[in-house]
């Protein structure tokens, strides 16, 4: 059995101590205090960070993988301030996005015509970078930041939250 390279161990063990702290230990970034905000708030606030990153990862250099990734994660985020907002809840998108799209299009968030699309253009993004050992494009990338903010903003004003959206 190989031993631990001593870097790789130090490095695990300060992270892990890190996450180990009790909740009062952690910082928030301006205006995202989970002990004074409601869900919906932090989740809509999380996506809007998310899509701060992509932009800022779509500056020269590329980042197309990145900028994939958060993307669907923003639109994540989105869905689920959506459904924090009503006392909800749409599932864990992280393990079962098809699910969770689709209950947001039956809670009216989504038509289930596009609940399905963004499922199928998920899955055709993971063949890319999974099936066929492959980077997304930039215009891949591009197309699909824009989705995540188009989803974001159409999200942000049906929860009536657009005043608490940071991407302005």
């Amino acid at each position: 059995m190989a031993e631990e390279p001593p870097g790789v161990a130090d490095a695990l063990a300060d992270a892990a101590a890190a996450f180990e702290q009790p909740p009062g230990g952690f910082e928030f970034g301006q205006r995202l205090d989970p002990s004074g905000t409601d869900a919906d708030v932090v989740q809509l606030q999380t996506a809007c960070r998310l899509l701060a990153a992509c932009r800022t990862l779509r500056e020269p250099g590329g980042y197309a993988a990145s900028v994939c990734r958060l993307s669907f994660a923003a639109i994540d985020r989105s869905v689920e301030s959506y459904a924090f907002a009503r006392d909800e809840s749409v599932g864990d998108l992280r393990v079962g996005r098809a699910v969770g799209y689709q209950r947001a299009a039956e809670r009216g968030l989504l038509g289930e015509d596009t609940a399905d699309r963004i499922e199928a253009l998920h899955e055709a993004y993971r063949a890319v970078v999974t099936s066929r050992n492959a980077v997304p494009s930039p215009t891949q990338a591009a197309t699909l930041f824009e989705l995540a903010t188009a989803i974001h903003d159409h999200i942000a004003e049906a929860a009536e939250r657009s005043h608490e959206c940071q991407c302005g």
